[in-house]
This record gives structure tokens, sequence and C-alpha cells, in this order.
């Protein structure tokens, strides 16, 4: 029976629509460690007839010869059975110091990393790993206590595209208790290694596993296939709820490219659809802000412009109408570009008359003379704005102008060899050293964006 009902749901998940294997499967790479549940999925794999599979096991130098041991009865096992079984070794220990991630993360980023490369040069089209039932509900409450979004609820989906690695993933065992796993392996006499690790609580999963399970068993003793039908809800609910922040996403947010901002967020659009602080979380997971710097962001939305919230790897400013997103890495202003910038002189032609631009400006060039130099605005800085009586403050004129705090901060300015300021560059030029009648020469400044 399981055999059975094994041999259905691989095949809707590498042939979907097809009712039999038939000769033309795609090649499957089945991850084995030596444990019963993919060892189990093994010898399924071998009894239903699926004729175009291979094994890779990895010993991940963690447990002594107990690793050893496992890798030694996969590759016998394979052998026996004439299937083609790679393998390989990693100093997992030694790879999780130099990333400076957990033993664990070093173990997945290693083995992720080792099965992608085989299915790419070997023409895998996916691999099988062998999660069950047990860890789809495990893997859910690991979310709930860690903090999760819907998304979250729906726990280890059947098949997936792990981020960062180029393969696809199944999970044929997705549906099968680890108690049906154990009774098949049992009768079929599977042989199997046990991880001495599973026993002990130092992991939240093993805690859940070994500790809270049994009394959930004892309260439901289906509590399993119930909670499997919950987190079928949650993923219907999901689906319904991602179309619509699809929606909302296509009008809220722009991704921006060329510059040190790389999103915005339109702060009126926003609030159009309601429930802003839920779809201000979706929008923001991305950048890895927590639900507690969402809450505050989502609190400051009617508060002054100006204010900075950061996540490990970027800022965020809230502004009059949008949210600005950049990478921290860029908040230090770097060096000028000079390749963005052109100048040239040359004599005032008859019918010669500038015109408005913000990225080209003409100046006088009798009067600024020919050494033009270029810095970032400073605290202080002053000149007299075109058109404007008396001079003014830059930071003053800029917020005057409704710019945001990090367009202010990228601001630069051309100034004579001793320092004055002759034009604040995509803004305006000072009136001191406007083209007039009496002009002989220009000075031409140019942006090139």
């Amino acid at each position: 029976m399981l055999r059975e009902r094994f041999k259905s749901k691989l095949l809707s998940l590498v042939t979907p629509g097809e009712e039999d294997s038939g000769s033309k499967v795609p090649g499957v790479l089945l991850a084995v460690s030596g444990g019963v549940d993919s060892m189990t999925m093994a010898h399924l794999f071998h009894s239903i007839g699926y004729n175009n599979f291979s094994v890779a096991t990895v010993n991940f130098s963690l447990r002594g010869e107990e690793s050893d041991g496992d890798m030694i009865l996969v590759q016998d096992w394979c052998r026996e059975r004439g299937i083609n079984c790679y393998s390989t070794r990693f100093d997992t220990e030694s790879y999780a110091r130099e990333k400076g991630i957990s033993t664990q993360m070093a173990a997945r980023d290693l083995r992720y990393g080792w099965f992608s490369r085989l299915c790419i040069d070997n023409g895998f089209a996916y691999l099988a790993v062998a999660h069950n039932l047990n860890d789809k509900i495990e893997t859910l409450f690991i979310n709930l206590l860690r903090g999760t979004g819907i998304k979250g609820l729906s726990s280890i989906k059947e098949s997936s595209n792990p981020a960062g690695f180029e393969m696809s993933v199944i999970r044929p065992l997705i549906e099968f208790s680890r108690e049906e796993i154990l009774v098949y392996s049992d009768s079929e006499k599977v042989p199997f290694r046990h991880d001495s690790t599973n026993f002990e609580s130092h992991y939240s999963r093993n805690k859940i596993r070994n500790q809270v399970f049994p009394v959930f068993k004892e309260i439901n003793p289906s509590y399993l296939k119930t909670l499997e039908r919950e987190i079928s809800l949650f993923s219907d609910a999901a689906k319904v709820i991602e179309q619509r922040f699809d929606e909302i996403k296509g009008m809220a947010l722009s991704i921006l490219t060329g510059g040190n901002e790389i999103a915005r967020i339109s702060i009126p659009v926003l609030r159009n659809f309601g429930n802003e602080k839920y779809w201000l979380y979706l929008l923001l997971e991305e950048w890895g802000f927590s639900p507690d710097v969402v809450n505050d962001i989502y609190n400051s939305l009617d508060s002054q412009s100006g204010k900075l919230f950061y996540s490990s790897g970027y800022e965020l400013l809230k502004d009059r109408n949008y949210l600005i997103i950049r990478d921290i890495s860029a908040s230090a202003i770097d060096d000028i570009d000079l390749n963005i910038i052109s100048v040239k002189i040359y004599d005032v032609t008859s019918g010669f008359k500038p015109l408005p631009s913000n990225i080209i400006f003409y100046l006088d060039a009798d009067l600024t003379g020919e050494n033009i130099l270029f810095r970032r605005w400073r605290d202080g800085d002053r000149f007299n704005p075109l058109g404007m009586k008396g001079s003014k403050k830059i930071s003053d004129f800029l917020t005057d102008l409704k710019r945001d705090r990090f367009s202010k901060e990228k601001r630069i300015v051309a100034t004579t060899e001793d320092d004055r300021i002759i034009c604040l560059l995509g803004e305006r030029i000072d009136h001191n050293y406007r083209i007039t009648q009496d002009t002989r020469r220009v000075l031409e400044i140019s942006l090139n964006i």
C-alpha cells in the first residue's frame, strides 16, 4: 500500500499528468544519509522500478566513526544493486568557523552546493530529499517560535527551488509519517543507521520531536493529520494573500537602478489599500527589516520626515511621501565620479542663449576662472541661488526644494580655486556667475546621467 502511494506521489512530482513511469522519466538524484527516511526512499525508488536515478551521500565529519559508517552503508547498498553512487566528505566545522555561521547552516550550504553541482553536471532534473510528515509538522512549530508570516505556516512544500541553488527539490515522502516509514522499513528489511544526535535535545527540532510531540499525541492521537490539514489551509490562504500582495507591490514599490537608493515605497499609495502595517511587513521582508522595526516604521508614517530605520544590511529613510531604502554600504558618501561631469569653455557666439536645465549649467568663464573644482557640499556652505536675493545655506535651499535626506547627501558643488561655490550641480548656479549681456566666454558644466 505504501509503495503504491509513494509511486503515485513521485510520478505526480516528476511527470505531472502521466499515470505511469514509462521509459523516459526525468533523472532524479537522491540525497541519502543512511538514516531510515532516506534509505527507505532509496528502497522505494528501486522497488517501484524507477529507472533513472542515482544516489548522493555526504560525510560531514561531525560524528567520527559513526559518520564513516553511514557513508559505507549507503555505498555498499548501492553497489549491491548496481546503483550509481556519488560520495564526498566535508570539514563542516572548519567551514562554519570560516563563514561565521552555525554548524547546521554550514552543513546545509555544503550539501546543497554539492547537490546542485551534481545535478547541473550530470543532467538530473530533480533532487529528491526524504522529508516526511513529521518533519513538516516540526518545521511549522519551529517557524512559529522564530516568528513567521503566513508563508512560514505553510511549512515544507512537496517541491521547491532553494534560493541560491540551481536545482528543483522534490519530497516524495512528505505525506508519510515517520511511523509509517518505520513499519515499511521493518517489513521490507531496509538497512539503516541511527543518528545518535537525534536522541539529544540540544537542538530546537529535537526538543519538539522528543518532548513536545509525545504530549500532543496524548491530547490528540491524530495530531499529525490534523495539523497537516491546517497547513494545507494556511497554504491556500497564503496563495490568496500573495496574489493581492503582487498587485499592491506593483503599485506601491519602485525598484531603482543606477544609484545608491535601491527602492522606494509610496506612502499615499500604500494607504489606499488599508492594513498598511501588514503590507509594509511583506514589502520590507526582502530587506530584512524585523517585525518590531516595521512596527516603528508604520508608527512613523504620520510623523516628521528624516527618521532613519535599520536592518542588518539596509537603512530606510522616512521621507514626506516615500519610504526610501538603500544599502548600508552606500550610506557613507563615496568619492565623486568625475566621469559623470564634463566641463568646457567656449566663446559666446551671436544669438547664444542658455536654456534652463538641471543637467547643463552655463556660467561666465571670466568670472569663474578656468580651474574648476568639485566636492560634496558641507554644513555651513552658502551660495546665491540664481534669481534669488542674498545668500542661502545649501542645506536650507535643498530643504525648501523638498529634497530627501539621501538626495541631499549626494549633491556636488562646483567651486573656484579659492573654494567659492559657483554651482550646486543638479539644482542651480550661483547668481553672481550668471550669463549676462557682457559675457564673452561661457563655462559649461554638464552632468552625464
